[in-house]
């Protein structure tokens, strides 16, 4: 799925371009073609506000972390109907990170928000007498939509603010085309974060995300879809859970149809034999995030590409 990579391939994407809207409108700050490696550079979901604890976090950043994202990056040959493919190949991260306890059942609304700073020192994070290894994923990857100006900070059909654990080094995340170019955007790296982000952030930190772009033509992808080496999952979001799980179980029911010749009706009847559902973002405003999953099957034809 992923090929070497040399220096002369890669295009630095500057961490200077970076917005808060997803938008037909935005500039494309870079152009790449199908196949070229990028850099992504980026700032943490607070656009690295958060200098001290002595100081409380709405004094730092405001009411709302802006969530910068890097780009958009056009996407040379993408076409509304297309698919584009964004491999992870690599994420890195700056030596300290913020997290914070912004929403969800932990947060007291009536005191400031609680938050700390914590060191990353020889690829681990400690908090407390606990220290782990860290597992940096990419919070934001999304494409624009045309007729809508969608905040950075939101999840929507073409990817966003999924917050999903495992878009780590080695995935990769199809995305629909809705405009031309594509117009993609990348950013809100986490160091750690657990299913759900049940608080309302993971690690936010200052990083990198190498990543290389290919397009699929004419390929029919109603919401964006992970795959890891294992495993396909819809990312889906709604404004209830509820709505936002049917919405994944429907996307995935017609992948696997399509892709193994299936009725929908035999697609539904493996989904609850073998599916997984898991937690993206249980906490997030004003939509959850949930990804709907099933394994690949040696001998089967794979669901994209």
């Amino acid at each position: 799925m992923q090929q070497e990579t040399s220096k002369e391939d890669i295009s630095r994407f500057q961490e200077q371009y970076y917005i808060n809207v997803h938008s037909e409108h935005n500039k494309p700050a870079e152009h790449a073609s199908d196949g070229e490696i990028v850099v992504f550079q980026t700032r943490d979901c607070y656009n690295r506000l958060v200098q001290t604890e002595e100081k409380t976090l709405e004094e730092q950043v405001g009411e709302e972390p802006d969530n910068p994202s890097t780009g958009p990056l056009y996407v040379d040959g993408a076409e509304p109907g297309d698919v584009i493919a964004v491999d992870i190949l690599d994420i890195t991260v700056a030596d300290h990170g913020v997290v914070a306890i912004g929403c969800g059942p932990f947060r007291n609304k009536e005191e400031k928000e609680p938050f700390h700073i914590l060191p990353v020192r020889d690829g681990r994070v400690r908090f407390q007498d606990v220290e782990w290894d860290i597992d940096p994923m990419v919070g934001v990857v999304g494409t624009a939509m045309p007729g809508r100006e969608i905040g950075t900070i939101n999840a929507f059909e073409g990817g966003g603010n999924m917050d999903s654990r495992i878009i780590r080094k080695g995935a990769t995340v199809w995305l629909p085309v809705r405009v031309p170019g594509a117009l993609l955007v990348m950013g809100d790296i986490h160091a750690s974060m657990g299913d759900g982000e049940v608080c309302g952030t993971g690690l936010e930190i200052d990083g990198e995300i190498t990543v290389r772009v290919r397009l699929l033509k004419n390929f029919e992808l109603n919401w964006p879809v992970t795959e890891t080496k294992d495993a396909w999952y819809v990312n889906s979001c709604g404004d209830t859970c509820d709505d936002a799980i049917r919405a994944g179980y429907m996307e995935m029911r017609r992948l696997i149809a399509k892709a193994y010749g299936w009725s929908l009706e035999d697609a539904a009847f493996y989904m609850t034999l073998r599916g997984y559902l898991e937690s993206n973002q249980a906490c997030l405003i004003p939509h959850d995030t949930f990804r709907v999953g099933t394994p690949k099957v040696n001998g089967k034809p794979r669901l994209i590409g």
